[in-house]
This record gives C-alpha cells, structure tokens and sequence, in this order.
C-alpha cells in the first residue's frame, strides 16, 4: 500500500537560481514575441493607412483637374470655335475666351504660354521641373433669361431657384451659343421666381455689344453691333483657374489653385490636395481637323507652334508621395518623366489619365 508523504513547511525553501533565470528566459522571449507582433501589425498598419490616403487625395486631384479639363471651353451650346465671345469684366480678369486660351500651360514651371508670364509672380515658388495648365469654362446652373430681353444695357433677370448661389462680384458668362459675354455682377437681387443681376460698374462696358471699338466703354454700342440677349440665352458661372505644384502648409508638395477672376492674396491661391510631388501634362493635338490626336506633346511644343486652338486632349501624370516617411526598410525607387524618383523612405506611385476637350471633340 503505498504511503503519502507529509512535507514539513521549513523543508520549502523556494525556486533555484537557474529555475528563476530560465522563467526570466522564456518570459522575455514571450514579451520579445509580443512586441515584434505590435511592432508589425503597427508598421502594417501605417503603410496600409498611407498607401490608402495616397489613393484618396490621387483619386481626389484626378477627379477636380479630369473635371475642368474636359469642361474646357463650355459656353452653352456651341464649340468655342463658333462663339464669339468677349470679355468685358474689368480686373483681375481674363483678356478673353477663345480656342486659343481655353486651355494652356507651361512646361517644368517655365514661363512657356503667352498668357503665363502675367500671372506667373501670383503663383508663389512653383516647385522646379513641374508643369502648370490654365482652363477656362462655364458651368450651367439653370439659370435661363426670363425678362428684360430686347436691351443691350438692361439688368439681367433670370430664372430662380437655380444653382449659381449668385453675389455681388461673380464673374459671370450670358450666352445664347451664338454671343457671349464674360462680365462681373454688381448686385444681385432675389424676387418671386427670378434674381436680377445688374452689370453697371465692375466692368469695361455696361452694354452688351458683340464687339468694342476699345475699352472701357462706357456709353452705347457702336451702330450695328449692340447685342440684344432673348429668351434662348443663359447665365453661366465662370471659371478660369490655374493648377500648379508648390510646398503645402505641412511643407511637403501639393496641388495648389489659383482664380484668375480674383485677386492674389492669402486665400487665393489655395492648397487643394497634399502629397502631390510632381505634375507632368502633355497635350494631344489635331492637326488636320478630324477630332483625333495627331501628337502629344509638352506645352512649349505647343506654344512654340502656336497651337493652343489644336488642343483636344490632355495627358495628365501625377507622382504621388505618402505624407508619412520611414515607411521601407530601403529607398524605393520610381521611374518617372525620364529620371529616377527615390529617398526618405516613402511610398510613391505614378497615376496617369487622359482627358479629352468635349467642347472641343465634335
């Protein structure tokens, strides 16, 4: 029969050392284990996180330049070709809307377009060997002519509710796709089923004519060009941005927005979307009228030939930066525009779309 043996409290003296230094063992070996796995899953997680926001603010830039590139030109109806379009708003604003100004740009931030040179000291430090481009359009609102047709010089009275959110100030476009005419409100006033807007000062003219002898203008139409607006007509808001790479608030590259219709000061121009390192366009352009791309080619091809009003496309290619560095254990290497990309241990990735001019493709 086996016997139970009693042991006497006094005889319980403890663990070993050895016993102690192997529990510290694998108890460190169990943190180290835990710790590897937090740091892991947290690099796991911030290069998911930033590789996602890259995507976003990629998809974001993409969506606002594809937007405005393919509005290009807009005046209600008719390509910009068959407009005869005038601008009478007094400063800052465009000298014109034509085929040839709907879309423009610059090659590596150099000075290239002829319109460029003007407003290239708003634009701050343009980051060097990047590209900018200009657009001009309209866009619809539904705020079609209801009243005081028939005069050269009358208020504006158009259809409300729309959804211009028209103020004193707005530069404006009235079109009835055979004239238009770019202007500034000077007020605006709501009334039952219409807003009037009036178009007496803030500009070179406060007639309506298809054309100026010189301006400002501020007496009648020369005999036989007063431009009298009907029901057909409509009232656009107008746009006329240009979009360029310079250092954002948080001192990384960015897409910044500059309003030709405003005045340069701290709002204007405004970052729009951070992490955008690099910005390369190219424009594809119709040489024999047939509403297909012939070549593309940088914006200095473009204005050394004098082919602005050829444009029908643009080639957009972002290089995109994660805001965060340290996120690879070595320097990730990017081809792009012809040289090598690489450093700080970033994430990039290249986004490419292209664009076609749909007041301009017929």
């Amino acid at each position: 029969m086996m016997s139970l043996k009693i042991i006497n409290k006094q005889e319980q003296t403890g663990l070993t050392l050895i016993e102690l230094m192997i529990a510290m063992v694998l108890g460190l070996l169990l943190m180290a284990g835990a710790i590897q796995v937090f740091i892991s899953n947290n690099h796991t997680s911030r290069v998911t996180e930033s590789h996602s926001r890259l995507q976003d603010n990629a998809r974001f830039a993409l969506e606002i330049l594809s937007k405005d590139i393919r509005s290009a030109g807009f005046s209600g109806c008719r390509a910009i070709e068959n407009m005869n379009v005038v601008s009478i708003g007094d400063t800052p604003m465009p000298a014109s809307m034509s085929a040839a100004t709907i879309i423009g740009g610059s090659d590596a931030s150099t000075a290239t377009s002829s319109w460029t040179p003007a407003i290239s000291g708003s634009l701050g430090t343009v980051v060097s060997g990047t590209d900018v481009v200009t657009l001009q359009h309209g866009t619809g609102c539904g705020a079609n002519l209801v009243g005081n047709v028939g005069s050269s010089n009358a208020n504006i009275q158009v259809f409300s509710p729309n959804t211009c959110n028209l103020s004193a100030g707005d530069v404006l476009m009235i079109s009835d796709c055979e004239d238009a005419h770019i202007f500034r409100a000077t007020s605006v006033s709501n009334g039952t089923g219409q807003q009037t807007v009036a178009h007496a000062s803030g500009n070179g003219a406060n007639h309506f004519c298809t054309s100026y002898s010189a301006l400002p203008q501020p007496g009648v139409c020369d005999s036989g060009t007063a431009k009298l607006y009907d029901y057909d007509a409509e009232i656009f808001k107008f746009s006329a941005v240009t979009y360029f790479i310079r250092l954002g608030k948080n001192g990384d590259p960015a897409l910044w927005i500059f309003d030709l219709t405003a005045a340069a000061g701290t709002d204007n121009p405004v970052e729009l979307v951070e992490g955008i390192e690099n910005m390369q366009v190219v424009y594809g352009a119709d040489d024999n009228d047939d509403d297909v791309v012939d070549r593309y080619v940088n914006a200095g091809i473009i204005e050394s030939g004098n082919d602005w009003d050829k444009v029908v496309s643009a080639r957009i290619s972002l290089l995109m930066q994660t805001l965060e560095q340290n996120l690879t254990t070595g320097d990730q290497n990017v081809a792009y525009n012809g040289g090598t990309v690489t450093g700080e241990g970033r994430i990039r990735r290249v986004f490419t779309t292209t664009i076609g001019i749909r007041n301009r493709v017929q």
